[in-house]
């Protein structure tokens, strides 16, 4: 196939290399995982580009690179120049010039600041305008496109531009796919778009010399354990054994005194479990669980109970846990008078040691909780229980592919959360993620020579259509890079493409009002 010599147009601040001078050239266009960059060999005859020469390259300036074919030249990049190094011997002189595209200002800044209640679009703008300095408008039209997701709170503290651009690209979804692609265009434009959105106009028909086809397993898993914030309780109402003598999973008795509803003092709910104690030493009540509704203090580690008592008890507080055979563990704190005070203790064999427990005490099988308020002597007065369970265990869920399982063994994935506040949310990120994950990824890379993108080169981000019949292969592909590498001596531009193919994330299986939470800084990205 005969194609025209490639041409190349270069320009670094104030100085324009004649096409003379280039020895060799490569353009390295990336998108989101990373920027775009350039190094670029120049003849320095006369050492003209040198810093005392009669047209020094200078490092920190701007410039810009276009490479193409016969009449059409168009641009790759605009870039500044970070490196200038002098390579001599004896009979050649050469200098060896690279950087970024600008691209690179997204590294320069971090972020200190709180996102609250934002789309995903606006916290993109944001960095731009305030941190970054790219332009995202062409022709009036906005290249930072809207996405469907909102943040409620985002939290930064000293993290680069870069790693936030990149956690919203990943998590933010569009029409229930999420993903979105980032880069700065050849015109230095920052473009922000759903992934897969952009297909390029180029043709590879008839155009590629050499392909290398794989497919990977390295990323599949299939067996996705997910945890959500550990805050399962029994019950799962957490006032609901508080708001009736007779709740579904149990009943409330007097162990001295009386037990009463009452709708009148209350933290949460319809009211809570008041006991009146009269010329009495203590006042106590009881809860006690039906069978099978034994709580299990291994799996949830929190007991957590809200207590507001009288001035006439003297603030000490009996607090029991009764196994199913009777068998007792007691801790025993103060609370203050006529206020409510909420009282969280650790539970289970692992946190023993702050109990005083009856030997043979079966952690796993607890079966009663009583309270008692102490008197200095025989005293006469009421206090209130309300908003009881035992808590502290995470949401969670397993989701399984045994089909891949069957192809390729058993891979596993753990993955918390603390997002997501059920094991449904839990059920749908797990849903999603194995979906994504079950199947192999696809990687090709193209070579040619012989291509001719015209004006519209292929760009990192982009979709390009591949068919390979030996490989079986018939289908898009997104562009994860481009290399375009002009060589003066033998008068070639070869383009290099690196693609790859994978399973989509759906937030459809996910709980798509849930909030977004994240809190980084330099420290925590540091330890990942």
């Amino acid at each position: 196939m005969s194609v025209d010599a490639p041409v190349v147009a270069i320009v670094f601040g104030g100085v324009t290399p004649p096409q003379g001078d280039v020895v060799e050239l490569r353009v390295h266009w990336g998108c989101t995982r990373e920027v775009s960059s350039f190094e670029a060999l120049l003849q320095n005859w006369g050492g003209k580009y040198s810093p005392n020469g009669a047209t020094p390259v200078s490092v920190g300036v701007d410039g810009s690179i276009s490479v193409g074919r016969g009449a059409s030249c168009p641009l790759l990049m605009t870039c500044r120049v970070e490196s200038v190094k002098y390579e001599s011997t004896p009979v050649e002189s050469y200098v060896r010039v690279s950087g970024r595209c600008w691209g690179e200002r997204l590294f320069r800044r971090v972020v200190t600041k709180t996102y609250e209640n934002k789309k995903g679009e606006e916290i993109v703008k944001d960095l731009l305008d305030y941190y970054v300095g790219l332009s995202h408008v062409r022709d009036s039209t906005e290249l930072v496109e809207d996405t469907d997701t909102t943040y409620t709170s985002l939290a930064y503290e000293n993290t680069p531009v870069i790693d936030v651009l990149q956690y919203v690209a990943e998590s933010a979804d569009k029409a229930g796919v999420i993903g979105y692609d980032f880069r700065v265009a050849p015109d230095g434009k920052f473009e922000f778009f759903p992934r897969n959105s952009k297909t390029s106009s180029v043709s590879l028909s008839e155009k590629i010399e050499q392909s290398e086809y794989g497919r990977d397993i390295h990323r599949v898993r299939n067996c996705i354990t997910v945890y959500g914030v550990a805050d399962k309780s029994v019950p799962l109402d957490k006032d609901s054994w508080t708001e009736s003598l007779t709740p579904a999973d149990g009943a409330w008795t007097s162990t001295s005194g009386n037990v009463s509803f009452d709708s009148a003092v209350k933290v949460k709910g319809s009211g809570s479990i008041k006991t009146y104690a009269q010329n009495l030493n203590y006042g106590g009540c009881l809860f006690t669980l039906d069978a099978g509704k034994e709580v299990d203090a291994a799996l949830f580690p929190v007991l957590n109970l809200w207590l507001s008592r009288e001035s006439a008890f003297n603030g000490n507080v009996t607090l029991t846990l009764f196994d199913s055979a009777d068998r007792a563990a007691g801790h025993e704190f103060t609370v203050g008078h006529e206020k409510w005070f909420q009282t969280q203790m650790r539970v289970g064999a692992a946190n023993a040691d702050v109990w005083q427990v009856e030997s043979g005490f079966v952690w796993t099988q607890v079966k009663k909780v009583r309270v008692v308020c102490w008197f200095d002597g025989a005293g006469t007065g009421s206090f209130w229980v309300d908003g009881l369970f035992f808590g502290g265990r995470r949401y969670s869920t397993v989701q399984e592919d045994a089909g891949s399982q069957s192809g390729y063994g058993l891979r596993e994935l753990v993955e918390v959360d603390e997002e997501l506040w059920s094991d449904g949310e839990c059920t749908s990120r797990a849903k999603a993620l194995l979906a994504s994950l079950k199947d192999p990824a696809e990687q090709l890379t193209l070579r040619s020579t012989v291509m001719d993108y015209g004006a519209a080169p292929l760009l990192a981000g982009d979709k390009v259509h591949v068919a390979l019949p030996n490989e079986g292969v018939d289908s898009d592909f997104r562009i994860l890079n481009v290399e375009y590498n002009v060589d003066a001596k033998t008068q070639t531009l070869e383009t290099a493409l690196e693609l790859g193919r994978e399973q989509p994330l759906l937030a459809d299986y996910m709980f798509r009002l849930k909030s977004k939470t994240d809190s980084l800084s330099r420290y925590k990205l540091a330890r990942a």
